[in-house]
């Protein structure tokens, strides 16, 4: 079960991301509307958000991961598809033990995952957007940030 509340259409919950990372690229899923986001979902109920990172990573590409450390944690409030959402959300540094798939099946569509250099990042619609510019200079301490959208 999910670690996750839904009142009416928001959605409150704890969300954990793997940023696979190598060569100072980042490996991104690409959604039809042409926009970039990082792999990962919400918490199970029991589990750790390290936990969550090697399960998402083997349920989305079929890979394990080495989990490193704990990089960014986010607070998230935005609006998709007439839906609320608010979520506490930790991303992680990940090394693939093994090459990724290169597409994601979601739902009816495909999705196309690719390796994004750090210096490309700052060109991408990207979220979470604070990553284009984050991520490179990340000097090993954990860093938290907001994002409002409306």
């Amino acid at each position: 079960m999910d670690f996750r509340t839904v009142v009416g259409n928001q959605y409150f919950g704890v969300r954990a991301t793997g940023l696979l990372v190598k060569d100072e690229k980042l490996f991104l899923v690409r959604a039809p509307e042409g926009n970039y986001y990082t792999l990962g979902g919400s918490i199970q109920l029991g589990e750790t958000t390290k936990e969550a990172v090697q399960r998402e990573m083997r349920e989305e590409l079929g890979i394990d991961v080495e989990v490193g450390p704990l990089a960014f944690i986010v607070e998230n409030q935005f609006s998709l598809q007439e839906r609320s959402y608010h979520q506490i959300e930790f991303l992680y540094l990940v090394t693939p033990l093994s090459d990724p798939v290169t597409y994601l099946e979601e739902g009816d569509s495909i999705r196309q995952c690719e390796w994004i250099a750090f210096t490309d990042l700052k060109n991408l619609d990207l979220n979470p957007a604070f990553l284009k510019t984050e991520l490179a200079t990340w000097k090993g301490q954990l860093q938290h940030f907001t994002n409002r959208e409306s």
